[in-house]
């Protein structure tokens, strides 16, 4: 078995306008997963398409399957 080149990130929350709540900020977290290139340390990093996230150090990225996954990291990592 081989080690993977990619570790789990998923994106940071952020601060979005709401046109219908009067634009009021919403906090929102979004639930893709991300692909980061090793080595990483827990905590925030930059995935391979550029959003920023937070980096799960010790979870593999080709197994984790419980969430969706950004396509454009999945073109980059070799997994489309």
């Amino acid at each position: 078995m081989t080690a993977s080149l990619y570790v789990t990130g998923t994106h940071v929350a952020s601060v979005e306008r709401d046109p219908l709540r009067d634009g009021r900020d919403l906090r929102r977290a979004v639930t893709l997963a991300h692909a980061v290139a090793r080595p990483v340390v827990d905590g925030l990093a930059s995935s391979v398409c550029g959003v920023l996230v937070t980096a799960i150090a010790d979870m593999d990225w080709h197994n984790a399957w419980a969430i969706s996954r950004c396509a454009e990291c999945q073109r980059i990592a070799g997994w489309t």
